[in-house]
C-alpha cells in the first residue's frame, strides 16, 4: 500500500484505515515529545547534582514569575510531530487523548519550589571540564633495598667514602638531588650519605624533597687506601719513624678536621699506611696542618699533644681552605728511605718455596694504651695475661691485614694479607682467600711460612672452614648468576611471558669443598643462596635469605632449616659449638646486631649479648661470634664503650652462656662492613 493510498484511506477509501494510521502517527509525535522533556529534566538534575555544595550556602530566591514562565513555556512550546495530513473529527480526537493517556501521562512544569537557589535563566548545558592532573603529595623517606654488588654512601661536601652497604640490606632514603641520580640513604646502622640512584631499588623517590647538592665521590689513591693493606716495611724502616717537633708553625696554618666517625684515625710517621703509628686523632678532632706529601694524599699534621708532628691520610680529613695552597713538605723520617715490600704471589716477590715470607714474624707486643710498632729487637713489653689458651686469627678489615694473637702470651704477629682466615683444627696452618688477579683459596704455615694456592677453579671465593679431621676445607663460591625479572626487591626465575630483554641478573652464591691439596672439589647441597659455612662433627650450617640452615659433605644429603624468624629475616654469619652443640650467629635488632645461640633443633633461642642502656646516640653491634676449641668460650667484636654508645671496634670474649663479657687488650683498627665477614678464628 502507498503513502497516497494510506492518505486517500486505502485502494477503496476505507475510512478506517485512515483512523489507524493518523492514531499511529500521533503516538508516535508523544513519545518523542515524552522523551525531549525527559532529556532536559535529566540535563537540569545533573547540574543540581553537580553544583549541590553551593546550593547549600544561596539563599532562597524569591518566586520569579519569568522564569517560572519560561520553563512552562518551554515544556509547551515543544513541537509534537505530525505527520497525518487529515484534521481530526471531535470523535476522534476524545478517542485519541483518552487512548494516548495510557501510555503517556500529562506533562507538567517542574515545581518552582524544588528549583529555589536555582538561577533557571542561567542553565545551559555545562561544558566538557578540562582534566588537571592531581599533584601527588610528598613523601618524607621512603624504603630501599642495595641491589646487585652493594652500594657505597658518599659525603657531598668531601666526596669522601662513608661506608659500604652490602647488597639486600634495607635503607632509609630521605632525599634526592635535583636531577633524581643521587639519593641520601640511611642505613640500619646509623651511617648518612649519598648513594648512586641506580644502585639501589626504591619505589617513589621521585616523591622525596630536592636537595641542591653536587656528589663528586672521591677514589682513594693506591697510597692512601687499599693497596697500601699489602706494603710491609722491614723491620729497620718500622724503627725509624720518630715525632718530629714542628717549628715555625705559622698562626693563620690550615686546620684538618677528622671526617671518620666510627673509629680514631692513625696518625703515622710518614706519608704512608706501613709508617709506624705515633698518635690517634678522635672523630672530629682538629689537627693544625703543616703541609702535604707531593701527591697530595698525605698531610703533615701537628700531633694533638703538640709536642711533635705526623702524618694522616687525607681522604679522611676535611682542610679548612683547600689543599692547594699548602706547602709540599718531604716525608721521610730522618731522611731515610722505607723500603716496601712486594704484594706475596706478585711477579716482585722473590721468597718463593719454604723460604720465610718477609710479612711474617713481626712481633708486636700489645699494650693497654696505643703505642709505635715495635721491632723484634725491642725490649717487650709485659703481655696482659687473659687467662685463656689458644691463637685467635683476626683480620683487621675485609681483604686487608691478617693476625696472629697469642692468647696466652699476648704476642700480635702479622702474618699475611687476605680474606676469612680460618685456623686449622691442629693450629698448624691458616686457610683465606684472596680476589683479583692470583685469587682463589690459600694456604699459610702460622709461623708465615709455605704460602700457597690450593685451587682456583671457581670464583670469588670466601668464608673458608675447616673439616673437623682436617681433610677438607669448606668455602663459598660466587660465581653463579640467575637470570629473573625484577619484581619489587624480588628477583624472579624467567618468566616464559618476559623478554631476555628485561631479565635482570643475581649473584647465586653456592658451597663447595676441595682437599687440603686442592683436589676432590665437590659442591655441596644447599639453597639457592648459602653464605658463611662452618663445619663440625655434625654437619656444616650456613646462612641463607630463609635463615640458619644445615647441610652435609653428601650429593644426596637435603639442607634442613635450623631457625628463621620471618620478622627479623637478619640472621648471619653462624658458628657451631664444637661436637655438635649450640649454634651462635648474629642477627639484626632494629638499628644495631647482637648475638644469640640457637639448639640445632631450633629450639632454645638465648640472646648472649643486650644493649647495656638504650638511651644513647647510637647503640652498639656485636658481630663476627666464634667459638673456642674446648667449646667454653666466644670471641666476637663489637663496637661498645663504656659510656654504652658506640664507638671503636675491638676484640672481646664471653662465656658459652654470655656471662663474663670483657675486651681483650688487643689494639687494632677494625673496620666492618655488615657482610658477614669472617673477622675472627679461634684456633688451638
Amino acid at each position: 500500500m502507498t503513502r497516497n493510498q494510506v492518505q486517500r484511506g486505502g485502494p477503496d477509501g476505507d475510512p478506517r484505515l485512515l483512523q489507524t494510521a493518523a492514531s499511529a502517527s500521533r503516538r508516535r509525535g508523544r513519545i518523542l515529545a515524552f522523551l525531549s522533556m525527559a532529556l532536559l529534566a535529566g540535563m537540569i538534575g545533573g547540574l543540581v547534582w553537580m553544583r549541590g555544595p553551593e546550593l547549600g550556602s544561596l539563599e532562597l530566591l524569591s518566586q520569579d514569575p519569568t522564569a517560572e514562565e519560561q520553563l512552562a513555556q518551554t515544556a509547551t512550546d515543544t513541537p509534537t510531530p505530525d505527520i497525518s495530513p487529515v484534521p481530526d473529527t471531535p470523535a476522534e480526537q476524545a478517542a485519541g487523548q483518552a487512548q494516548n493517556a495510557e501510555v503517556n501521562p500529562p506533562i507538567h512544569a517542574p515545581n518552582p519550589a524544588l528549583l529555589r537557589g536555582v538561577d533557571l535563566r542561567t542553565v545551559v548545558a555545562p561544558p566538557s571540564p578540562t582534566p588537571t592532573r592531581t599533584p601527588v603529595p610528598p613523601v618524607a623517606a621512603v624504603e630501599a633495598v642495595v641491589g646487585l654488588g652493594g652500594a657505597t654512601l658518599w659525603e657531598a661536601s668531601s666526596g669522601l667514602q662513608v661506608t659500604r652497604v652490602a647488597q639486600g640490606e634495607l635503607i632509609t632514603i630521605t632525599a634526592r638531588s635535583a636531577d633524581s641520580q643521587w639519593l641520601y640513604a640511611t642505613t640500619a646502622e646509623g651511617a648518612t650519605g649519598w648513594v648512586e640512584a641506580e644502585r639501589v631499588i626504591a619505589f617513589d623517590s621521585k616523591r622525596l624533597a630536592v636537595q641542591d647538592v653536587v656528589i663528586m665521590p672521591i677514589t682513594p689513591t693506591p697510597g692512601a687506601a687499599a693497596d697500601m693493606a699489602w706494603l710491609t716495611p722491614t723491620p729497620a724502616a718500622r724503627q725509624t719513624g720518630q715525632p718530629v717537633a714542628p717549628s715555625n708553625v705559622p698562626s693563620n696554618a690550615p686546620v684538618a678536621r677528622v671526617t671518620v666517625d666510627d673509629a680514631r684515625l692513625n696518625i703515622r710517621s710518614g706519608p704512608g699506611g706501613s709508617y709506624p703509628i705515633l698518635a690517634k686523632a678522635d672523630p672530629d678532632a682538629r689537627l693544625t696542618v703543616l703541609g702535604r706529601n707531593a701527591a697530595g694524599d698525605w698531610l703533615q699534621v701537628v700531633l694533638p699533644s703538640g709536642s711533635g708532628s705526623g702524618w694522616v691520610a687525607a681522604e679522611f680529613v676535611d682542610v679548612s681552605g683547600g689543599m692547594t695552597s699548602l706547602p709540599v713538605v718531604d716525608g721521610t723520617p730522618q731522611g731515610q728511605a722505607e723500603e716496601m715490600l712486594p704484594p706475596p704471589g706478585s711477579e716482585l716477590d722473590t721468597t718463593k718455596g719454604g723460604e720465610v715470607h718477609p710479612r711474617a714474624g713481626i712481633a708486636l707486643q700489645v699494650a693497654q694504651q696505643s703505642a709505635p710498632l715495635l721491632s723484634p729487637t725491642a725490649a717487650p713489653l709485659p703481655a696482659q695475661a687473659t687467662g685463656l689458651q689458644g691463637t685467635l686469627a683476626i683480620q683487621t678489615t675485609w681483604g686487608g691485614d691478617i693476625y696472629l694473637y697469642d692468647l696466652a702470651s699476648g704476642v700480635l704477629r702479622l702474618l699475611t694479607g687476605g680474606f676469612d682466615p680460618a685456623i686449622s683444627p691442629d693450629g698448624k696452618q691458616v686457610a683465606f682467600t684472596r680476589a683479583g688477579g692470583e685469587h682463589g683459596l690459600y694456604l699459610i704455615d702460622v709461623d708465615g711460612s709455605n704460602e700457597r694456592l690450593i685451587f682456583s677453579g671457581r670464583e670469588l671465593l670466601r668464608s673458608p672452614k675447616w673439616s673437623p679431621g682436617g681433610q677438607y676445607i669448606v668455602f663459598e663460591r660466587g660465581d653463579e648468576v640467575l637470570h629473573c625479572w625484577e619484581v619489587g626487591n624480588r628477583c624472579i626465575p624467567r618468566p616464559p611471558f618476559v623478554d631476555k630483554d628485561e631479565l635482570s641478573t643475581e649473584r647465586q652464591e653456592k658451597l663447595a669443598r676441595v682437599d687440603v691439596n686442592g683436589q676432590n672439589y665437590q659442591d655441596l647441597p644447599v639453597l639457592q643462596r648459602a653464605h658463611a659455612p662452618d663445619w663440625n662433627e655434625a654437619g656444616i650450617v650456613y646462612h641463607s635469605p630463609a635463615g640458619i640452615q644445615l647441610t652435609h659433605d653428601d650429593p644426596g644429603a637435603q639442607t634442613e632449616l635450623v631457625f628463621f624468624n620471618i620478622t627479623k629475616q637478619y640472621e648471619l654469619d653462624p658458628d657451631w659449638q664444637p661436637g655438635g652443640g649450640r649454634i651462635v650467629f648474629q642477627r639484626r635488632e632494629a638499628d644495631h646486631w647482637e648475638i644469640y645461640s640457637v639448639n640445632p633443633d631450633g629450639s632454645g633461642l638465648f640472646a648472649l649479648t643486650k644493649p647495656g642502656f638504650t638511651l644513647v646516640d647510637k647503640m652498639p653491634s656485636n658481630v663476627a661470634p666464634a667459638w673456642s676449641p674446648d667449646g667454653q668460650h666466644i670471641v666476637f667484636l663489637s663496637n661498645r664503650q663504656p659510656d654504652h654508645n658506640a664507638g671503636a671496634w675491638g676484640v672481646w670474649v664471653m662465656d658459652a652462656g654470655g656471662g663474663n663479657q670483657r675486651r681483650l687488650p688487643i689494639d687494632l683498627d677494625f673496620t666492618y662492613t655488615y657482610v658477614a665477614e669472617q673477622m675472627l678464628d679461634w684456633g688451638p
